[in-house]
């Protein structure tokens, strides 16, 4: 066989082939993941060989079918093993890639709020970290823009009867509410499109199956909004108080409501019950979301600290 390897054939140049496949193997590696879809290493592989054999079938019909049998095997296996190793760069290229875009996820904070605070640079990252960076941005304006709505309908005035005084609009426009709502409702419809396109974002990364999962827990669930069931249940309470407070039936008994009627009074005390358990339902609901997200990035943490061909 080494005899074989030392002389090419009177007429073919395998080396020269062979040497010219495994260029375009790499290049095409190095240059692929650029332009391409992620791909799962298997399927690299098999892409990888495959492409090695066309190589090696043009090298066979252009020169090394001139060859002797030992350079026509070996330049065949050498290909082919330039192929899986194409593949691998290829891989590690997609891997890098996506890696670091979940590590957006893994480096992320929560202020004392709750609020999200993001590494910086997030948005170079990569396609699943700029749609986090705009749906956590697209978040913070609709608390603002629902804080805001609250705010022009007078919705505080409603918990102090000094307030109520100094600015009456709400009692007054009760109907107003209905606005909040609609406001609720749209951005709720907001925030579940923004998360399904995250989820699809997510699906198809090229990660380990637990950054995946951990991504995903972070952004949370499309199918339901229970900030919105809260929402609308608050509003309800509120509309109920806006009526009773509208009666002007109470008065400002040192900074706590009085009541006329014994009726508006029950009425009063049972609505403050059901609004302070509203209460503690979204403190609950924005604890739970805070655990949520820690959660999903240890997993993030968890899955990038592991070897990219490291088996999930």
């Amino acid at each position: 066989m080494s005899d074989h390897w030392e002389e090419e054939g009177p007429h073919g140049h395998p080396l020269i082939a062979t040497l010219a496949g495994a260029a375009v193997l790499v290049l095409a590696a190095l240059l692929g993941p650029r332009f391409a879809t992620p791909l799962p290493f298997p399927a690299l592989l098999i892409g990888g060989a495959a492409t090695a054999l066309v190589l090696w079938l043009i090298g066979f019909v252009i020169t090394t079918r001139r060859a002797s049998l030992g350079w026509k095997l070996g330049s065949l296996v050498l290909l082919v093993g330039a192929g899986a190793g194409a593949a691998a760069i290829a891989h590690g290229q997609f891997q890098t890639a996506s890696r670091a875009d979940a590590s957006s996820f893994a480096e992320i904070e929560l202020a004392p709020d709750g609020a999200v605070i993001l590494p910086a640079g997030v948005r170079a990252r990569g396609p699943v970290s700029q749609l986090y960076a705009d749906a956590v941005q697209a978040d913070a304006a609709a608390v603002r823009a629902m804080t805001a709505a609250q705010a022009k309908f007078g919705m505080a005035a409603l918990n102090s009867p000094y307030l109520l005084q100094q600015n009456p609009h709400a009692i007054g426009n009760c109907g107003e509410i209905e606005q909040i709502r609609a406001l609720a409702t749209e951005q709720s419809l907001a925030r579940i499109g923004r998360s399904k396109a995250l989820a699809e974002a997510i699906g198809s990364a090229s990660l380990p199956r637990t950054a995946k999962l951990g991504i995903a827990r972070i952004v949370g669930d499309t199918r339901d909004d229970p900030t919105l069931a809260n929402q609308q249940a608050m509003i309800d309470a509120t509309a109920e108080l806006c009526t009773l407070l509208a009666r002007k039936g109470w008065t400002n008994d040192n900074g706590y409501f009085g009541f006329r009627s014994g009726a508006d009074a029950a009425a009063f005390k049972a609505n403050k019950a059901k609004r302070q358990t509203l209460a503690e339902q979204a403190g609950a609901i924005d604890s739970a979301n805070r655990a949520r997200i820690l959660a999903g990035r240890e997993q993030v943490r968890a899955a990038l600290s592991r070897s990219i061909y490291a088996k999930d």
